[in-house]
């Protein structure tokens, strides 16, 4: 399953994306979720710990959360917040 993320993830979008990943989560039982992240213009601190709860969720449940076509400003903020690392890991 593919999501396209929106140009803007702030903190309100947080809670949207959170709903998302887990109806994902929850609907498909088999399948991979691939994050496509290129149109990302902005993304705050609580939209990173969404992504990455979601991904220790689907880990849990034997899937992958990833994520696609990172934008800079997807890169930027992990590096920014010293998660690049876990960016890498789920891209």
């Amino acid at each position: 399953m593919d999501i396209l993320l929106p140009s803007v993830l702030d903190l309100p979008a947080a809670s949207d994306l959170r709903d998302t990943l887990l109806d994902a989560l929850s609907r498909d039982t088999a399948g991979d979720l691939v994050l496509k992240a290129g149109a990302v213009e902005r993304i705050s601190t609580a939209s990173v710990q969404v992504v990455l709860a979601a991904a220790a969720g689907f880990k849990a449940a034997a899937r992958r959360l990833v994520i696609e076509e990172a934008s800079a400003a997807v890169t930027d903020t992990f590096n920014h917040l010293g998660l690049a690392d876990d960016l890498d890991s789920i891209s």
